[in-house]
């Protein structure tokens, strides 16, 4: 029998289908974008973890060769804490990478024995020994290593922020047994990892008993207690004061509700951020694109000073610098008579090619500066000199100003010395407290054709 359809039922058929169309289409759209937040959320992850990771090796390593001139027990005890932390975090943010059928076991090793030996050690200069040839060989081995695990985790790292690495790549998805095929694990990732395993296993035997600073500006901004809140639009006079534009060349960003509130403002690659009580500045970064590089550093460090000059901020000092990616980056501390104020920071970047302030960041400025009452070192500079080790020789001397761990500051001797002589001599920072005369801390001075800065 023909069935015959109308027109009406026609159309409520094609209707439908459109609909199944339509629904079929919504769901493979939000199954798509569904996918898309996975994968962006897995290569979070991943990068985050790889950065992790690549930061608790340099600070191990860092600090395994520091330790070759502590000249305290204190001091090593502290450095020996600090680098069982660093393991124990390394060995976190390596479970959190997809490596797990790699059997990263001696890798697993390393980081374990490197924190419980520098424990052992300290335990044993604090029981009154002193620590051996054997003792300083094994630390210089253990920093090797780590410093060679650092090389290629950081290689990593900047493959993957240059986009030459798909993160989720670092995934080892074949688990038959089989040959690895392209697109299964990337060559060069999975198996640069499995390389550096092989080489975890070098290090020497081990015979032991025993298995300045981000957290400041974390704290409420002491600069801007009790200052009253600017309007927005004062805000934005202030922000284009710094940027060197008129008002109306910016436009009001998202506010910042951090332990710093702030007003943000952008314009085409340049962000910046003013605080709501005081309406001080507290960064600017500007994104344009680099050109040659034109000035000598004496012209580099005038154009930064009389930035600063320009926003207020006088009696400062440059410290250290570095050059990188067409901009010159200087450290400023503030001083207090002949006290240089390292808690009390200010960062000044100078584009190489016109002099122009293209990066600036206040905030360690203004979290931690006031007005302070510094008495007169407890100790001499030369009662001071006996905490520092034998090993070194001083070059100069000078009262300091640092942050301790525990968000607290301490006035010290700054000691700059060298470990051996000649032109490669390691350059050493030794801070001996100017109360107590104990050792408080150690940082190593690399000075290059690109900057100094330490670690």
């Amino acid at each position: 029998m023909n069935v015959a359809l109308s027109k009406r039922a026609l159309i409520r058929i094609i209707s439908f289908l459109a609909a199944v169309l339509l629904v079929a289409a919504g769901i493979a759209v939000q199954q798509h974008a569904a996918a898309r937040d996975y994968r962006l959320q897995l290569e979070n992850t991943y990068a985050r973890a790889l950065g992790e990771l690549s930061s608790y090796l340099a600070n191990i390593s860092a600090d395994l060769e520091k330790g070759q001139y502590v000249g305290t027990p204190t001091q090593l005890s502290q450095m020996s804490a600090r680098i069982w932390r660093e393991s124990g975090g390394a060995k976190s943010a390596l479970s959190s990478l997809p490596v797990s059928d790699l059997h990263m076991d001696n890798t697993y090793k390393f980081l374990s024995q490197v924190g419980d030996y520098a424990m052992a050690l300290s335990k044993k200069v604090a029981a009154g020994a002193q620590l051996s040839e054997e003792d300083r060989q094994n630390a210089e081995a253990l920093r090797e290593y780590a410093a060679k695990l650092n090389d290629y985790v950081g290689g990593v790292e900047r493959q993957v922020r240059d986009g030459r690495i798909d993160v989720t790549a670092l995934r080892t998805a074949r688990h038959d047994g089989g040959d690895d095929t392209e697109g299964t694990r990337p060559a060069g990732v999975s198996a640069g990892f499995e390389d550096v395993e092989q080489t975890m296993t070098g290090y020497p035997t081990l015979i032991y008993d025993g298995p300045f600073s981000d957290h400041l500006l974390t704290r409420r901004p002491r600069l801007t207690y009790g200052r009253p809140t600017v309007t927005p639009d004062a805000a934005q006079q202030a922000a284009a004061s710094a940027a060197r534009l008129n008002p109306g060349d910016l436009a009001r960003a998202d506010d910042e509700n951090s332990n710093m509130p702030s007003y943000t403002f952008k314009a085409e690659n340049l962000s910046i951020g003013v605080t709501k009580a005081g309406g001080l500045v507290t960064y600017l970064i500007n994104g344009r694109e680099i050109g040659e590089e034109r000035l000598r550093n004496d012209a580099i460090f005038r154009f930064a000073e009389d930035y600063l000059v320009s926003l207020g901020y006088e009696d400062m000092r440059a410290t250290y610098y570095e050059k990188a990616d067409g901009v010159c980056t200087i450290n400023y501390a503030a001083t207090s008579g002949n006290v240089i104020l390292y808690t009390d920071l200010i960062k000044v970047g100078v584009a190489l090619d016109d002099g122009s302030i293209v990066f600036y960041d206040a905030r360690g400025y203004i979290n931690n500066h006031r007005d302070r009452t510094l008495g007169e070192p407890a100790i001499t500079a030369e009662e001071a000199l006996q905490s520092v080790s034998p090993s070194l020789t001083v070059l100069s001397e000078r009262l300091a100003l640092i942050p301790t761990s525990g968000q607290n500051e301490v006035l010290t001797y700054e000691f700059q010395a060298k470990a051996g002589e000649g032109e490669g001599a390691q350059k050493v920072l030794v801070y001996v407290n100017a109360s107590t005369g104990a050792e408080e801390q150690i940082l190593l001075l690399l000075e290059t054709s690109e900057g100094t800065m330490t670690k």
